[in-house]
């Protein structure tokens, strides 16, 4: 819990700190090893020729006086009951334990190595022994054959000899406190160096997250058209201030279609209610000369607009919240021969609706919300048209296409994407008095898209009509044979239908 309420850059420069003094110990410690194994190497291989020297002197015989000035190696010499004979006059209070006859020598002139440690000395030894005392040491032990070497102690000559060389380690001692002394200072210096690098580094990378966070904290919901500053850098950070630009741009354009869907929905529901209020008031206030029929017609009336403009509403915000349909296998040819008897009762009678006997399409969708898609189409179809509306069901590959056509007007091009817009009238075509609530088609595209499909205006000549296409994708089971289509009506319509 304590580690999730750090900093990130102070966590980064702790966890660096960790794994820098990990590593640096680890790289210290198998510097020591190498550098005392190194030493110790040196001073076993000058051992071991010291060794051979001072056995070649002794077997010739000479001035063993000389040779302790001239070697710097610890030696000793004993004779067959391991007692001192000659060597260094500091190893003589260790003498004849542990500097003994090694038992395991096989005989002359062969080097064994061994390890060895040497104890306390006594009161009454040299001082210089005390360098020996309590000390490990490495060997190397030969037997020869001596020659003119005499006792100390009763002038006998002395031929069966064993000589001890020892490997000190003071070298490589020397040679890993001076490395002691310079990671004792270096190694903390290094993890601090370190843990600032990656601080200053992380403080670097993080200073355009502050930026960010500081401009976020400036956009409020009244106001989103302040954007966060994207770095220079091509890295996270920068995709990470391009991603949320971008969520902005999208949480600006919502909050401004919701403005605007407000106050067009507010703006809709204030004139029926307005022209609601008026008629029973001067009916009331005249009541004797209020022909009582008409004020319930017309209150009837805006009733029902009313009550469609708040389905039409209710259906808009169940699609806008993504809510998924309940879907099932259904029949387009008998939906559409069903919306299309349906619009022939309210259209006028000079308009025909036609829809040609098709079968075998089949999608998967929500029965209530297509139906509402074929309404709209045929409504906006029959307002607009003049002589004739044709309704036609088709299949290619795995989308069934619906296509809706009229003989009317048509719509200008740079309107074209407009009328799906929602609360779109055009011109006088397309007022309040007509019935409409300009929500028809809007609400036809988002159902489409709520089943996975599209609804488009086709491109047709100035004054033909208009062409709607909504595409479909056919249920799993359906046969994709190539192009199955309804057929075309025996007389086609006027003006290019």
């Amino acid at each position: 819990m304590i580690g999730k309420r750090l900093p990130i850059r102070l966590r980064a420069a702790l966890a660096a700190a960790l794994t820098a003094a990990l590593a640096f110990t680890v790289g210290a410690w198998w510097l020591r090893h190498q550098v005392y194994a190194s030493k110790m190497d040196s001073a076993r291989n000058r051992a071991s020729v010291s060794l051979g020297i001072i056995e070649q002197r002794y077997k010739r015989g000479g001035d063993s006086n000389k040779f302790l000035s001239e070697n710097a190696d610890a030696w000793a010499i004993v004779d067959h009951t391991g007692r001192f004979v000659e060597g260094d006059p500091d190893l003589e209070p260790f003498i004849p334990d542990p500097l003994g006859v090694h038992p395991d020598l096989p005989g002359p002139t062969v080097i064994i190595e061994r390890d060895l440690h040497l104890g306390t000395v006594t009161s009454d030894a040299r001082p210089g022994s005390e360098e020996f005392a309590d000390r490990d040491f490495r060997v190397l032990s030969s037997t020869f054959q001596g020659r003119g070497l005499l006792d100390g102690r009763s002038k006998a000559p002395v031929e069966n000899l064993t000589l001890h060389v020892l490997v000190t380690p003071r070298d490589a001692e020397e040679a890993v406190a001076a490395i002691d002394h310079v990671l004792y200072v270096g190694l903390p210096a290094a993890v601090l160096l370190v843990a600032l690098i990656v601080w200053t580094t992380t403080s670097r990378a993080l200073r355009p997250v502050e930026d960010i966070q500081q401009r976020l904290r400036t956009i409020t919901s009244r106001d989103l058209s302040q954007r966060v500053p994207v770095p220079p850098r091509q890295d996270e950070i920068a995709r990470l201030a391009v991603t949320t630009n971008d969520t902005l741009d999208r949480l600006e354009q919502a909050a401004e279609q919701q403005r605007r869907f407000t106050a067009d929905a507010s703006h809709e529901l204030r004139t029926p209610l307005a022209s609601l209020r008026a008629d029973i008031e001067v009916a009331l206030h005249y009541p004797d000369r209020t022909n009582w029929p008409d004020v319930i017609r017309g209150t009837l009336s805006d009733a029902e607009r009313l009550e469609q403009l708040a389905e039409d509403l209710l259906l808009l915000a169940d699609l806008d919240n993504r809510t998924p349909p309940t879907t099932r296998p259904i029949e387009l040819g008998d939906l559409a021969r069903k919306a299309a008897a349906q619009a022939r009762r309210h259209a006028p009678l000079s308009v025909q609706i036609d829809c040609p006997a098709s079968d075998n399409i089949t999608v998967q969708g929500d029965t209530r919300q297509l139906e509402r898609l074929l309404r709209n189409l045929l409504d906006n179809a029959v307002r607009h048209a003049r002589t004739r509306v044709l309704i036609t069901l088709s299949a290619h590959d795995a989308t069934a296409l619906i296509e809706v056509r009229d003989d009317g007007s048509g719509i200008p091009a740079e309107h074209r994407e407009r009328i799906f817009e929602r609360f779109t009238r055009l011109d006088a075509s397309r007022n309040r008095t007509s019935g409409g609530t300009g929500l028809g088609l809007a609400i036809a595209r988002e159902i489409t898209h709520h089943h996975r499909g599209t609804l488009t205006l086709s491109d047709t000549p100035p004054g033909v009509g208009a062409h709607f296409v909504a595409a479909l994708p056919l249920a799993p089971d359906t046969a994709t044979a190539p192009d199955t289509a309804s057929g075309a009506p025996s007389q086609p319509p006027s003006q290019g239908l």
